[in-house]
């Protein structure tokens, strides 16, 4: 899968038809700002995860998502904006367009477990417009709560653990 930043993409991967690209392009760098500014604020490190939003294509597919990740002790914030695909061979391009965003804790205590989601939130929208706004709101709600909370707090959390863990 290769990773585009999204100043160096094409508005058409992921929206084939944009009435008003002004716009959708507004919304994605509102929402692009707020994961290098969540980056910032829990000390990610450039040219790592934090470094704002980018188009994951997949080699032979026009069709693309935006995703952003940030990542500190643990602990990952991730937003994604894509069009719902039914099977892997499913090319159909969106409407509608699905904005997800997560925050999810690795597993320390299981192996196999891999993590835990704390906080997630998902829409789904009818126009590019929509779901650009959508994803700088899911971004802005990543923001707000990877301020309002430590990565070791997130951690100390219940539902950061596995709840039966064996001998």
């Amino acid at each position: 899968m290769e990773t585009i930043p999204l100043s160096r993409g094409d508005l058409r991967w992921v929206f084939p038809e944009v009435p008003e690209p002004e716009a959708v392009r507004g919304a994605l760098a509102e929402a692009d700002a707020r994961v290098r500014d969540l980056a910032r604020h829990l000390g990610a490190r450039e040219g790592g995860t934090g470094d704002g939003l980018v188009f994951r294509r997949t080699e032979g597919v026009v069709a693309a998502g935006l995703f952003a990740a940030t990542e500190a002790e643990g602990v990952g914030f991730t937003a994604d904006l894509c069009f719902p695909r039914r099977c892997l061979w499913d090319l159909t391009w969106g409407p509608p367009w699905e904005v997800e965003a997560e925050i999810m804790v690795l597993c320390d205590q299981v192996p196999d477990c891999g993590g835990h989601t704390l906080a997630a939130r998902a829409e789904t929208f009818t126009t590019p417009l929509e779901a650009a706004r959508g994803l700088a709101e899911a971004t802005a709600w990543l923001l707000e709560h990877g301020r309002a909370a430590s990565p070791a707090s997130w951690r100390s959390r219940d539902d950061a653990r596995c709840q039966e863990v064996g001998p």
